[in-house]
């Protein structure tokens, strides 16, 4: 079972008080969901696999984000690619 740290929208941040696990948290979506971007914004972007922690980031918050329309549609093609390739590993 994986263990991953989920980022909640209703912590109330007090003044002062330091949160170095939220803060580290909200770090490594940011950085994976750039990834995800950067990805498929090359010229090569079918090359380039979707990790599991990408696609979790993907999955928690993929609603709240906003990409290029040419990424955008990039992805969904990496993605619905990858479903399709596991869904044909599952037959064999």
């Amino acid at each position: 079972m994986n263990y991953e740290k989920k980022i909640h929208s209703n912590i109330i941040n007090f003044p002062g008080v330091k949160r170095p696990d939220l803060d580290e948290a909200e770090k490594e979506v940011a950085r994976l969901l750039h990834s995800v971007g950067f990805k498929m914004s090359k010229d090569d972007w079918d090359k380039h696999p979707i990790t599991q922690k990408e696609l979790s980031a993907l999955a928690q918050f993929g609603e709240a984000i906003e990409h290029p329309p040419q990424v955008a549609s990039r992805l969904i093609s990496v993605l619905a690619t990858s479903l399709i390739r596991n869904s044909m590993e599952d037959l064999i």
